[in-house]
């Protein structure tokens, strides 16, 4: 049992962040490659999903306390209307999904949808490799429009919409939500950053809608979420350092790459 909670931990610590669909395959797989009962699947993906909010509340935990601070007393920057509207959103899209569709969203093709994106956006790093600036920001400035990184309005619904559509099975939640914020034209550093900073709500309403049942060992469901936790943080400081590094094309061509891998596997 405790090696079971090792392999889904570090699986769910990698594929929370990277652009290759939800654990929900892969634990599948695990039932039978593992032999885990289909009844601990369930609280399994419960307890690695605490693991994973945990390391995002640490990672980001200055600028967390400074969003919230300022959430409460109403002096709103940039970051907590884009958090805010995100969420609101995300609920106002993602809830609805959920109920309407439950166990007949399996049935989707979903990896179809995730090859898709990930084809378009290697189209996209291609299209700003030739071009060798970003599209969007250069319509803004032909039709002057504001420039910069700052997002508003129209990127934080956006965002909102993309991450309520993630709720679907097998849709990836940060690469549906920073290829909306990328083809948007907001820096990739940033839109890392920001998918990051709104999967804390989403993760944590995910959990809300979905308490666990049935109750797992103690030892065992710490040895999941310190697992999870783990490699979560490992995955979200790779992650921001590929996107300090990367430039816009380059990270578009990666993250499309990494979709369609996923998909293949």
């Amino acid at each position: 049992m405790y090696e079971e909670a090792v392999v889904m931990g570090i699986l769910q610590g990698v594929m929370e962040w990277l652009p290759i669909g939800t654990s929900g395959h892969a634990m599948l797989a695990l039932m039978d490659l593992l032999g885990v009962s289909p009844e601990y699947v369930y609280t399994y993906s419960l307890m690695i999903h605490l693991g994973a909010l945990m390391a995002l509340a640490y990672k980001f935990r200055y600028e967390l306390g400074k969003i919230f601070f300022k959430l409460i007393t109403f002096r709103w920057g940039e970051e907590e209307s884009f958090i805010f509207y995100s969420t609101l959103f995300t609920g106002i899209v993602g809830l609805p999904v959920y109920k309407a569709l439950g166990e007949r969203a399996a049935s989707l093709n979903i990896d179809a949808v995730n090859g898709v994106i990930g084809v378009l956006l290697i189209i996209t790093g291609i299209v700003l490799h030739r071009a060798h600036e970003n599209p969007i920001r250069r319509v803004k400035r032909e039709k002057g429009l504001k420039e910069g990184d700052e997002v508003g309005i129209v990127e934080s619904v956006s965002a909102g919409i993309a991450q309520g559509v993630a709720i679907l099975p097998g849709i990836s939640r940060s690469g549906i939500t920073i290829g909306a914020l990328l083809l948007l034209g907001v820096n990739q550093e940033k839109a890392v950053r920001l998918s990051f900073l709104i999967a804390l709500p989403a993760i944590f309403g995910n959990l809300f809608l979905e308490a666990p049942r049935t109750a797992m060992p103690v030892n065992v469901s710490i040895v999941a979420v310190l697992t999870s936790f783990v490699v979560s943080l490992a995955t979200l400081e790779v992650m921001l350092r590929l996107a300090k590094k990367l430039n816009f094309s380059k990270f578009c061509i990666l993250f499309g790459s990494i979709a369609l891998v996923g998909v293949l596997i």
